[in-house]
């Protein structure tokens, strides 16, 4: 019997391999199995330099390109990687940005949802927030989560019983579970390689939260996960925690590495000058242990073309 079925044995190797790799580029790439197809078309089919002249971008949005006309979005706002900005442009970034998502672009839908939810570039729109999120987060959009997760927490908010009112065990109840469901989202989105939500978690921890009991040492782990993500405000915020000794141990030495992590990365003077203030009170050994750990960081990072392309493709 068993010398009947040999034949099928590389088959079901290959099968196997096949979910393995398949697996495993699921966990490089952070987005979901089945949105492995599209992420392919995007990058190696339906691709748009990201470089290109502006000129050349704006022809390819105009006729219809996706991928260009997100793009070309991005390349008007603060968050384009420094040599592909262009004039920053609230207006021209919301237009195609809209157009983008209209034709599917699932980042552009996350991002969409985000301007209404922050009123950037438009009237701020809760509602049409929560609808391009959601679409976004159809086709598997962390973003969408993240964004899912600010308007819940911002109507949370809204119906916290003001201090010194009379209590109302309605509005905090109402408060506690639009809080809870919040973070629920933060969660969702952290688990979907989302660098931003992992920071919001690490804030819930911080502050105790409703649905997450305060704990320092989980927040902390979380703004480091952030921080491996190149979350600059992780990353400046990790190397503040330890440095002060407040809601983490004191630890100079990592401290500097974090510091130095994050004037390699912004090139800022304030930040080069933190990193000089603090390497003031600090012992040669620390000071050296500090830049080692800083080394092995920076080679754990994604690089900044990475972390830039992490912007541009769609399943961001």
């Amino acid at each position: 019997m068993r010398s009947n079925l040999a034949w099928l044995r590389p088959y079901v190797f290959g099968t196997v391999l096949a979910g393995i790799l398949t697996f495993d580029l699921s966990n490089q790439w952070e987005v979901p199995v089945v949105g492995l197809p599209r992420e392919m078309y995007d990058r190696y089919v339906d691709a748009v330099d990201p470089r290109a002249e502006p000129a050349e971008l704006l022809k390819l949005a105009e006729d219809g390109n996706v991928q260009a006309q997100y793009v070309y979005a991005l390349r008007h706002t603060a968050y384009a990687p420094i040599d592909l900005q262009l004039t920053e442009d609230k207006n021209v970034a919301f237009r195609w940005t809209q157009k983008a998502a209209n034709n599917g672009h699932s980042r552009s839908m996350a991002v969409l949802a985000f301007y209404y939810a922050r009123g950037n570039g438009v009237a701020k729109d809760l509602a049409k927030a929560e609808e391009w999120a959601n679409k976004a987060i159809k086709k598997s959009q962390p973003m969408g989560f993240r964004v899912l997760g600010d308007i819940t927490k911002e109507k949370a908010v809204l119906k916290k019983p003001k201090g010194g009112a009379p209590e109302n065990k309605k509005l905090q109840a109402d408060f506690e579970k639009g809080m809870k469901d919040a973070y629920a989202y933060y969660q969702r989105g952290a688990d979907a390689g989302d660098r931003v939500s992992l920071r919001l978690l690490a804030e819930g921890h911080d502050e105790g939260v409703p649905g997450l009991p305060r704990n320092y040492e989980q927040g902390t782990e979380l703004l480091k996960r952030s921080a491996m993500r190149r979350d600059l405000v992780a990353i400046s915020r990790l190397a503040l925690r330890l440095e002060e000794g407040v809601k983490a141990p004191r630890d100079l030495a990592q401290a500097y590495a974090w510091r130095l992590v994050l004037t390699q990365l912004t090139g800022k003077a304030e930040d080069a000058e933190a990193l000089d203030q603090l390497e003031r009170n600090m012992r040669l050994s620390e000071t050296k242990s500090g830049q080692e750990a800083a080394a092995k960081i920076l080679k754990e990072l994604p690089s900044e073309a990475s972390d830039a392309l992490s912007r541009l493709h769609t399943s961001r």
